[in-house]
């Protein structure tokens, strides 16, 4: 159509085709945190049919959508060309662990708003398929939160708040008698056992994934336990909680030194092989007189400490201040085994020196 004054409507009516392509792009990718893919394969499928969904809605909401004519042909109708990009999985996720050759076991509370993204990157990018979550008594209870991976995938244990004292100084212990629970409940059922907690984020560094590592150690018999180093970010300067999530908001992290908290180990322990805990970090005792050890096969002692800090077959980003909100939020809720995050240890992690860390801005999802 050309009006009076002879400038024709398609300019116009091409700019608002790309706003509403560019409406429903967006709404697509936000909507993929949500699916149930298993692999990288199912992930690719699940982008290209978002991508063509995107294009016909498009078409349809402008009246553009090809109609079938009097013969049943369809007409011969122009559409501006469209360039929708979905990103494709990075890296390349790993295949899932359907036989629950390995778990994860965690003591949470008050945390609905941090398990998203946890689930996220273990689901897809290690491949686990059975979290077990210990809910030290949040109301409501964490399980009534949506999450982004199969209800199936999850095995809720729920405490309540009577059984535990609310005192932070007469809770010492609590998290460790969790992590043993978990063990003699669920033991049996798999042969690794992850101890972490919500703002902890595995990075395989050595090119291995997660199940294929661990496989390694079994063969050993004398390794009950594998440590992995911390890498501690900072707040990045961020005063409130990022919308974005943590793997991609906090780019900072400390520089290794011998004497700040890179030091320290999260564990994963050969279930047949547990026997006590040191604390939330290593293990104490081991049947069969099996020992802990590093990436390296090195041992790591009660302290839990981990020196030379090594990360060359993988690392363990651990987001603990966040913003400055978030942090006012964890001394607020406390520890599960006591005490509080203290403003020295926000001091110490902020004032540290530090260095750039985006390896994990680049995951997707």
């Amino acid at each position: 159509m050309v009006h009076i004054n002879g400038y024709s409507d398609r300019p116009a009516r091409s700019f608002l085709f790309k706003r509403v392509v560019g409406f429903i792009t967006i709404c697509a990718v936000f909507s993929l945190i949500w699916f149930n893919a298993g692999s990288e394969g199912q992930l690719r499928k699940t982008y290209t049919s978002v991508s063509k969904q995107v294009e016909k809605s498009a078409a349809s909401a402008l009246g553009r959508e090809e109609q079938p004519d009097i013969d049943g042909q369809l007409k011969n109708v122009t559409t501006p060309s469209t360039n929708i990009f979905l990103p494709a999985p990075f890296p390349t996720l790993p295949p899932p662990d359907d036989e629950e050759y390995m778990a994860i076991c965690m003591a949470v509370k008050n945390q609905s708003l941090d398990l998203p993204e946890f689930f996220t990157h273990y689901y897809f990018h290690h491949g686990i398929r059975r979290f077990y979550i210990f809910d030290d008594g949040t109301e409501p209870p964490l399980s009534s939160a949506p999450y982004p991976i199969p209800s199936s995938a999850i095995t809720w244990v729920y405490f309540q708040p009577h059984i535990h004292s609310d005192k932070l100084g007469d809770r010492q212990g609590i998290q460790e008698k969790y992590y043993t629970g978990c063990v003699n409940m669920f033991g049996d059922m798999h042969t690794w056992m992850g101890f972490l907690d919500a703002d902890e984020f595995l990075e395989m560094t050595g090119g291995e994934t997660l199940s294929d590592f661990l496989h390694g150690w079994a063969r050993n018999d004398t390794v009950g336990a594998v440590g992995v180093n911390w890498l501690v970010h900072s707040s990045a300067g961020l005063l409130t909680r990022p919308a974005e999530g943590p793997r991609k908001a906090f780019n900072r992290c400390i520089a290794d030194d011998p004497q700040n908290d890179n030091l320290k180990v999260k564990t994963f322990v050969r279930t047949a092989l547990f026997g006590t805990m040191w604390n939330c970090h290593c293990i104490a005792i081991m049947k069969n007189g099996a020992v802990q050890v590093g990436e390296h096969g090195d041992v790591i002692d009660k302290s839990c400490d981990r020196n030379p800090i090594t990360r060359e077959r993988w690392g363990l980003h651990h987001f603990g201040p966040k913003s400055r909100e978030e942090f006012l939020q964890k001394q607020a809720r406390g520890k599960i085994r006591g005490g509080k995050s203290t403003e020295h240890w926000w001091n110490k992690i902020e004032n540290s020196e530090q260095r750039d860390c985006s390896e994990l801005t680049k995951y997707v999802p």
